[in-house]
């Protein structure tokens, strides 16, 4: 005996209903399946049609909901170019060495600059810059006044700043490395080879050098306790995990991995041309390299390629946020580019002109970008999740923040220096294609016909 039932199904292309009569024989349980023809309604179908264009609109709009959102754009007030840029630590503080070095807080309300940047750093805190001229090393707090200034035997350079600045370090062109306490009482001396770059640990307990010979290890008091005797040393850039417990530098095609202690973890080939910058996250368990072979490298603590991403051109300027969750790179065609740890594309947008090299920085969560081209530093806010992949973004125009030189006092020398006044600030921030609200809606009214075509 055989029963027969009118039920309602939705094409699976067209989602249009279809109806059919089913069939089922007791006996040997068989189902057969007769197409009768529709007769759904002309407004019925239009009201399904919106719908599923709404549902199909809405998810695209979230999709691709991620985007850089110009904060603001600063033009140096003389002839040269930013490079060097970083943040602060909390992030709300961002440093531009190069022609002329440039201090800003994220959201304008402390703004100066103007010296010479070439040989200058800011400490991680964001309340102090070391900058060096000739043989002069100043320290600057944040607001531009200077504590103090002192002198060396021959030009200045490389310096470094410890976090809180309670070491300064500088190392001049006849290979001397000295030591100040942050007062800038002298600490120590070591006569060694001439260095290329320095780095104060977090810990404030150990200072890195790279030298022609290779890294070198000191105490604060300029003492050394480690060194390497590899002749041609290629490191160019230093970077130390949080706990300082790591130790990663980088230089031609190599990267190498220290202890803390001076240990070699690893050491490897790893790009095809020379390596332009490299950044790391906070436990160093992040490595990113930016290279003249066209990609970004990305290396696992143990100095596994993770996955490097094309770019077709050198790579100038790289940076990494705290937990390695978000990767900035800047090429030498104008084009940057935002990656998550998985290496999708997030964001991609066109600056100006050329990045300049080690201009890129992203600060600690991931929220914000920093990058210098020929002509300009500019600030980003990165919105959306970085899971997502989407489309390339537009910049919208900004109105330009200009500097206008003005002396700045200082606690025991007075030197020429630039204040730079406030001027309005506009934040240009793009809106997702739809909220979550509309997808719920679309997903309603399909529902809502479904359930009122299938009750008839």
């Amino acid at each position: 005996m055989a029963s027969t039932e009118k039920i309602g199904i939705f094409h699976p292309l067209t989602l249009f209903p279809i109806q059919y009569s089913l069939s089922t024989n007791k006996l040997n349980r068989t189902i057969v399946l007769c197409s009768q023809e529709n007769t759904m309604s002309t407004p019925l179908r239009i009201r399904l049609v919106v719908a599923v264009f709404l549902l199909t609109v809405s998810i695209t709009g979230i999709a691709a909901a991620l985007s850089l959102a110009p904060a603001w754009k600063e033009i140096p007030i003389a002839e040269g170019s930013f490079f060097d840029v970083m943040f602060s630590a909390d992030g709300s503080t961002v440093y531009a060495g190069g022609n002329q070095m440039f201090f800003r807080s994220w959201d304008g309300t402390n703004r100066w600059g103007g010296r010479a940047g070439h040989v200058a750093t800011m400490s991680p805190d964001g309340n102090y810059v070391v900058s060096a001229a000739g043989n002069l090393v100043q320290v600057l707090d944040r607001n531009g006044t200077v504590y103090w200034i002192r002198g060396m035997g021959a030009p200045i350079r490389a310096v470094a700043i410890s976090s809180n600045a309670s070491i300064i370090i500088t190392a001049d062109d006849r290979g001397d490395i000295h030591s100040w306490t942050g007062n800038g009482e002298s600490w120590g001396l070591n006569r060694s080879d001439i260095v290329k770059q320095i780095a104060v640990s977090p810990s404030g307990s150990f200072v890195v050098v790279t030298t022609p010979i290779g890294l070198k290890y000191l105490h604060p008091d300029m003492i050394p306790f480690w060194w390497d005797n590899k002749s041609g040393s290629l490191d160019s850039f230093i970077a130390i995990s949080a706990d300082s417990s790591t130790v990663i530098s980088s230089g031609e095609k190599r990267v190498s991995s220290h202890t803390g202690s001076g240990t070699l973890n690893w050491m490897k080939d790893i790009t095809r041309e020379a390596i332009i910058d490299m950044a790391c996250s906070e436990d160093c368990s992040t490595i990113v390299l930016g290279s003249q072979d066209g990609n970004v490298w990305v290396l696992d603590q143990q100095g596994r390629i993770l996955w490097k991403y094309p770019v077709g051109s050198w790579v100038n300027g790289v940076g990494v946020s705290r937990d390695g969750s978000i990767i900035a790179a800047g090429a030498l065609d104008g084009n940057l580019y935002i990656l998550n740890h998985k290496g999708n594309l997030l964001a991609k947008t066109r600056m100006q002109s050329i990045i300049q090299p080690r201009s890129v920085a992203v600060n600690g969560n991931g929220k914000r970008v920093v990058v210098a081209d020929e002509f300009a530093l500019y600030g980003y806010d990165i919105l959306g999740s970085p899971e997502v992949t989407l489309e390339e973004t537009l910049t919208p125009t900004l109105r330009v923040m200009t500097t206008i030189p003005t002396p700045v006092t200082t606690r025991s020398v007075t030197t020429p220096a630039t204040k730079v006044t406030t001027l309005p600030l506009t934040t240009d921030t793009p809106k997702s294609a739809l909220s979550p609200f509309a997808v719920m809606a679309a997903v309603a009214g399909l529902l809502l016909v479904a359930r009122k075509y299938t009750r008839k």
